[in-house]
């Protein structure tokens, strides 16, 4: 009823509250900005508007909560400054990070002045002034000594002017917790952000304006061997040639700049994204006709593919959640990828704008054979179903042989154990008769040295049985096992 109790409350704009999710807490200004926006309508609904409504509101711990933070400047002045940090510190890079053209070469430049920017909060200038990240890394950001007094830390205009009704123990209060915020954040920066990766500092090289830099050269070789299996020590000779080459190469700048006039008159200069410039690079030749930078393209185009982020990764996870609805569930994995190529060539070809896309021959073509083509690929699909079910059965049928094979040598094996048991007994009916007839020739007992006899002539004729059905068993288990190995 929040929207219907603006309606009553006064003349504010009353718009529902932005979920913050904990995960995302970098994004949390837009969500601190809302609540700022509607701060006088929040206090009229939870302080007047709620317990005249409900009596028993009051006794409600969330509306406890909820009242006690409205009640509080200080909690207003606390939400002013999280969304000056944000607009001022995290905004620009957070945008920057969601761009689709590759930014991996100027990754370490970003993130080295997102930690600059927050010390430079809170942190003494000349501490900071000049310094490189590593010297950055040396400060003692903890010690009050290299901290700005309250006078200077950077809070926002609008914030300052808040603090104006606050009184002297809130003050520093909240400037207590100012700095335990910013000294938070530079930690957590240090402990996450690249700043100690020497590929991502020397991977700068790739920049138009550095190429003539007295430590580019020098970068591009430490990258070029830093990437595993790329070049071989041969490619490394030839490319350094090459580089020596691109630095003398005449260029124009309107392979990486955009120049154009204001609406003041001023000249505007727009920087083109590295692939375009590099895509010229690629194409030069040399008087022979060949790629004049065969080894430096393949060096470049490897860096390329970097990602300086994963907001294309996330993007494409998002573009795939729209196209794959709940009535088009059923989309293989050749529509879903061709809708994406579509919609990627448009976004190339086009700049995301259909009717701009160029009508070529190539494209009219392409059209008029889509038909043919689709049929090809569905007698290809076809046949290769085909192949895959004949691939299948042949499978199972070999399966089921070698099955077939495993159960009849087990079975040979169970048979062989019985045969086994039977010679052993067989043996055993010998032993005994042996221990009789010589016991009854002993006593010279005849009766006895007969029946000695009839258990030795049995157990010779079992043995004898037995012994040519282990043989029988052994040969048929040898020609089982040659069929397997078949």
């Amino acid at each position: 009823d929040y929207l219907s109790a603006v309606e009553s409350i006064g003349d504010g704009v009353g718009r529902f509250m932005k979920r913050f999710v904990i995960t995302r807490w970098i994004e949390v200004g837009p969500v601190i900005e809302r609540v700022i926006d509607q701060w006088s309508i929040l206090k009229e609904y939870f302080l007047v508007y709620l317990p005249k409504i409900n009596k028993n509101i009051i006794n409600n711990d969330r509306w406890k909560r909820i009242k006690n933070q409205l009640d509080q400047q200080q909690t207003f002045v606390r939400f002013q400054f999280v969304l000056y940090v944000y607009r001022h510190i995290f905004s620009k890079p957070l945008t920057w990070l969601q761009q689709s053209e590759p930014l991996v070469h100027m990754l370490f430049e970003e993130c080295s002045d997102l930690f600059r920017n927050v010390l430079i909060s809170f942190i003494k200038d000349d501490l900071i002034m000049n310094k490189t990240v590593k010297q950055l890394f040396s400060i003692a950001l903890n010690s009050q000594a290299n901290q700005k007094p309250d006078s200077k830390l950077e809070i926002g205009e609008t914030t300052r002017n808040e603090l104006k009704e606050m009184s002297t123990n809130d003050k520093a209060t909240f400037f207590s917790n100012v700095r335990f915020i910013y000294l938070s954040i530079s930690q957590e920066l240090k402990r996450t952000l690249p700043l100690n990766n020497e590929f991502l500092r020397h991977v700068r090289f790739i920049h138009p304006l550095l190429r003539q830099h007295e430590s580019t050269r020098n970068s591009m070789m430490i990258v070029a061997r830093e990437l595993p299996h790329l070049l071989s020590d041969n490619d490394l000779d030839q490319l350094r040639a090459e580089w020596r080459l691109y630095e003398n190469e005449t260029i124009p700048n309107e392979w990486y700049e955009h120049k154009s006039i204001g609406v003041d008159s001023q000249e505007i200069i727009k920087y083109h994204p590295v692939d375009y410039y590099w895509e010229y690079i690629f194409a030069m030749k040399n008087s022979s006709g060949n790629t004049k930078f065969l080894i430096l393209s393949k060096l470049v185009k490897s860096i390329l593919s970097l990602s300086h982020g994963n907001a294309d990764v996330e993007r494409g996870f998002s573009e795939n959640a729209s196209l794959v609805t709940d009535d088009r569930s059923s989309l293989s994995n050749a529509s879903i990828n061709g809708l994406r190529a579509t919609k990627d060539a448009v976004k190339f070809y086009g700049s995301g704008k259909v009717h701009e896309v160029p009508i070529c021959k190539g494209l009219l073509d392409s059209v008029k054979d889509a038909h043919s083509r689709y049929h090809a690929d569905q007698e290809k699909m076809q046949r290769l179903i085909k192949e895959k079910e004949e691939a299948e059965s042949a499978a199972k049928l070999l399966k089921d042989r070698e099955l077939l094979l495993i159960e009849q040598e087990q079975k040979l094996i169970d048979e062989r154990n019985v045969l086994q048991r039977e010679l052993d007994n067989a043996s055993k009916m010998l032993d005994e008769g042996n221990s009789r007839l010589e016991a009854a020739v002993a006593t010279k007992s005849f009766g006895d040295i007969e029946v000695a006899q009839l258990l030795i002539g049995g157990a010779n004729k079992k043995l004898d049985a037995l012994k040519t059905q282990l043989n029988d068993n052994s040969e048929q288990m040898n020609q089982l096992r040659k069929k397997v190995k078949k």
